[in-house]
């Protein structure tokens, strides 16, 4: 009887049980770590937090049918082969960028040093983890849908990219990062084009974890590893190419949406 009521609970205040069980997976581990005790899992912990919450709460609402709907999300790869590049412009763009600011003789950091296949090969594979892989069955696979049942695509774009934003604040205090005013705006555009992404592809994880990879690629490698750019130089070359990008979106998709899909064709129709 307790565990129905609770369930009950849950499929009323599902997405704000899982906003506050993934900022307190992030703030309490954080806490631990920051004291030294079992650093390594709370590490662990705090990055996957999104996926656990949203786990944890598909399986308290609604069992193994919930999670096996929110997991198929990351079987959606027939998609179109335009929806890859949607996402890897991202990391396109910038790299281009990059490549004409050399040309013209623009002074860079350089690569970092001691830089080899193996580092390079290691922080692809943690830039995946870390975020795109370990976030994105909780932000768009289990909120995102949520959110746009309540509101047109664009305004849950940006109430999400915000609480996402804001999730990071915790790592400030553990590790060195860009400024916030400027990370937030980044992640609410990203957040909008991802959005673009997942309602035009069927909800696919896929294509949005490509778009979170390539966002992520351009501090670990373009402003980092390899040294392509000054970072002034990437915010501000980087901020009015990712703006143009945007513009164009939703000028051609709409805000309602951000697709010109149907109604009937949007993968936000959840039955809670």
């Amino acid at each position: 009887m307790l565990f129905m009521n609770l369930s009950e609970v849950l499929k009323k205040f599902s997405l704000s049980s899982f906003f506050v069980l993934s900022y307190l997976l992030m703030i309490i581990p954080i806490i631990i770590y920051i004291f030294g005790i079992l650093p390594e899992i709370m590490l662990i912990i705090m990055i996957w937090s999104p996926t656990i919450s949203a786990i944890i709460i598909s399986g308290l609402i609604g069992g193994w049918q919930e999670l096996k709907k929110l997991l198929k999300r990351f079987l959606i790869w027939k998609v179109g082969i335009s929806w890859y590049f949607a996402g890897f412009l991202l990391m396109i763009g910038p790299l281009i960028f990059a490549a004409i600011y050399l040309l013209i003789g623009g002074s860079t950091p350089g690569p970092v040093v001691g830089l080899t296949i193996p580092i390079i090969l290691s922080e692809l594979f943690l830039t995946l983890f870390r975020g795109p892989l370990s976030e994105e069955a909780g932000w768009r696979g289990f909120a995102l849908p949520r959110l746009q049942t309540r509101f047109n695509a664009l305004t849950a774009s940006i109430f999400l990219g915000i609480i996402w934003a804001c999730w990071h604040i915790p790592l400030y205090f553990i590790e060195p990062r860009i400024p916030f005013y400027i990370f937030i705006f980044l992640v609410v555009v990203i957040s909008i084009l991802m959005t673009w992404g997942y309602n035009n592809t069927k909800g696919s994880l896929i294509i949005t974890i490509i778009f979170h990879f390539s966002f992520n690629f351009n501090g670990t490698f373009i402003t980092g590893l390899f040294g392509l750019l000054p970072q002034m130089v990437f915010y501000i070359g980087g901020g009015v190419m990712i703006g143009i990008y945007l513009i164009i979106v939703i000028i051609y998709a709409g805000p309602k949406k951000l697709s010109r899909k149907l109604d009937a064709e949007m993968p936000y129709s959840i039955s809670n």
